[in-house]
């Protein structure tokens, strides 16, 4: 998990935080990052919680360099009982369907027919948080999904040049589409406060196998093996009575 003042983020595999490891904090105090460990064909969310909610805020996911969901989180006295946390697992396809955020695995190739994969290939591997101070002018509420939220480009399987030295490394797809019919939300018009965001929080992956490889997760030390001793085996018999005799003392 990721902190910055009242504000915190964690992504979740089947609704378990997933460890962050190896957590920086900026100088500014706006930025924080770590790695989590990713994992073949995991669906994961992305999860942000606000303890003050003293203003409206914008959220903005961004993975492997492509924005897949936004959304607010309004002040507690514009909405006093709107939650406190979100989720965001997914990214919508239609007003009937969505697609899950998945991990998998880079494919690598020797043609150069992706030579070009190679201008960029480190937005590879980011999951990313922006939050926006947001000043709401009005709320129409309960409205259709409109045509905006619908998610566009999306994330498809990926295949860079071997020469990316990505190969055994991770992104995120789209997992398959299936129904699940658009709720109607709260259309929010205002405009953003600040020329920056309040806070970024910036979440690498990557297999496990790779991190403890580089030293980003320690490896576990290994277990001690305690020596086995030898019982010999023994017929169960009665103690020994003393050999000596006992004597008494007596106090006149």
């Amino acid at each position: 998990m990721l902190r910055i003042g009242s504000l915190s983020a964690w992504i979740a595999f089947d609704g378990c935080t997933r460890q962050t490891h190896d957590i920086q904090i900026s100088g500014s105090g706006r930025c924080a990052s770590g790695w989590i460990a990713s994992e073949t064909d995991k669906n994961f969310s992305v999860n942000w919680y606000n303890s003050r909610r003293d203003v409206s805020l914008e959220g903005v996911v961004r993975i492997d360099g492509v924005i897949c969901n936004t959304h607010i989180m309004l002040a507690q006295n514009i909405s006093p009982h709107a939650p406190d946390a979100l989720t965001i697992s997914h990214a919508r396809t239609s007003h009937s369907t969505r697609r899950d955020f998945v991990f998998t695995p880079i494919q690598v190739t020797d043609s150069d027919d992706y030579l070009y994969t190679l201008d960029n290939p480190s937005k590879f591997g980011v999951i990313e948080l922006a939050l926006w101070r947001i000043a709401v002018s009005g709320i129409n509420s309960q409205q259709p999904l409109s045509a905006a939220h619908l998610a566009a480009p999306t994330l498809e399987q990926q295949v860079l040049h071997e020469r990316s030295k990505r190969g055994g490394d991770h992104h995120v797809r789209f997992g398959d589409e299936y129904t699940s019919t658009a709720p109607r939300m709260d259309m929010v018009n205002g405009s953003k406060m600040d020329a920056e965001p309040i806070a970024i929080f910036t979440f690498r992956y990557r297999p496990l196998a790779l991190l403890m490889a580089d030293g980003t997760i320690p490896r576990a030390p290994p277990q001690r093996q305690h020596p086995q001793v030898k019982q010999e085996p023994h017929d169960d018999i009665l103690p020994r009575r003393a050999s000596h005799p006992s004597y008494h003392h007596y106090h006149q």
